[in-house]
């Protein structure tokens, strides 16, 4: 079962942008809980709490939006707005979940192994860093763990590959390319394959 990280609020009036600014000066970042049956709440997260959550967990998972007085919303994280300057976090969506119903979320990958694959004098194409799942909110796991110490050149790993619980339904193609192991120096993992063809169709003819 997914463990929920504990993030701090408190609820904020909409006033005008002199307002906010004032609060962002003071180390506070704007936010938005909206979902089923329920008005939209705009709320203030404290910057050095939230920022710290997030390098410690990421921002995908389980979050529990705590305030004194008030019943802990579940919640997931849907999208981060940053300043394109200096890349702080000005903006944050949440939504709240009914725990009885599945829902889809972004889970990412954790690729074990790569210093086997350099011991080898191989290396390695990254394609996708996340996958899509759907399930209910208490089984989304908090990463997939891919290990690629075992895998030779020419190798490669798909969705299809990963340990994925019976509770949990992949959204993201089965097909689709997690990881592959490539020679020193050849190109991706789709112009090796096309290489490779062609070899073969010559060899035929």
């Amino acid at each position: 079962m997914a463990i929920a990280q504990n993030i701090d609020y408190i609820k904020r009036d909409l006033k005008n942008k002199h307002f906010l600014k004032n609060f962002r000066n003071q180390n506070w970042i704007p936010g938005i809980v909206y979902g089923k049956g329920a008005p939209a709440q705009p709320i203030f997260l404290p910057a050095r709490q939230f920022n710290k959550t997030l390098q410690v967990h990421g921002l995908r998972g389980l979050f529990s939006l705590v305030m004194e007085g008030e019943k802990p919303a579940m919640v997931l994280i849907r999208e981060i707005q940053k300043d394109p300057l200096n890349g702080n976090i000005i903006h944050v969506d949440f939504l709240t979940l009914n725990m009885d119903e599945k829902v889809n979320n972004q889970v990412s990958i954790q690729i074990i192994g790569e210093e086997d694959i350099i011991k080898k004098g191989a290396m390695l194409q990254f394609s996708l860093k996340e996958v899509e799942v759907q399930c209910l909110p208490q089984d989304i796991p908090d990463t997939f763990i891919c290990d690629v110490s075992n895998l030779e050149i020419g190798d490669k790993i798909t969705v299809a590959d990963l340990e994925i619980s019976e509770v949990i339904e992949l959204v993201t193609d089965n097909d689709a390319l997690i990881v592959a192991v490539l020679a020193p120096g050849r190109g991706t993992a789709e112009e090796t394959e096309a290489e490779t063809e062609a070899a073969e169709g010559s060899t035929e003819a």
